[in-house]
């Protein structure tokens, strides 16, 4: 009897995912017409962040050096929207000696606008006690439009 209950049981847990099974239907070409697929990736969100200080220093006989303290990126918003986008194409590319073309796949990344404000709490020229000469201030920056490929070669 436990031997029969354990077959039973065995024939039910097989038999779950052909009950699970949807049908298939044939489409024709007006209902396929109207179907789309996606690939690629999307990313959307807000960054902040900060950097302590930047400095250039000057390499020559004379010396000297730059320096921006309190650098902040605020508010740097890329909408749901509108967001950045990923997604692999292929660009026919001729060699750099000449040739014929190659047809390469690339990593494209595509920039929406992208909203923030940059500042630069202080500039100094000299080391760091230097007295600052003024600050700086990157409003209303716009990468829309902008996009990068990345490929091996």
């Amino acid at each position: 009897m436990k031997t029969l209950k354990q077959l039973a049981l065995a024939t039910a847990v097989l038999a779950v995912p052909f009950m699970a099974q949807a049908e298939l239907k044939a489409m024709d070409d007006n209902a396929l017409s109207s179907v789309t697929g996606q690939d690629g990736i999307s990313i959307s969100g807000s960054f902040n962040g900060s950097i302590g200080s930047v400095v250039y220093t000057d390499g020559d006989t004379n010396g000297g050096s730059l320096r921006l303290e309190t650098i902040a990126f605020t508010g740097f918003n890329i909408a749901d929207n509108a967001p950045v986008k990923v997604d692999v194409v292929t660009t026919s590319i001729t060699p750099s000696g000449g040739g014929t073309a190659v047809a390469t796949q690339q990593l494209q990344i595509s920039l929406p606008t992208i909203t923030g404000q940059l500042s630069v709490g202080a500039i100094k020229v000299g080391g760091a006690g230097a007295a600052s000469i003024g600050s700086l201030a990157v409003n209303d920056m716009n990468m829309a439009g902008t996009t990068v490929k990345v490929w091996g070669h």
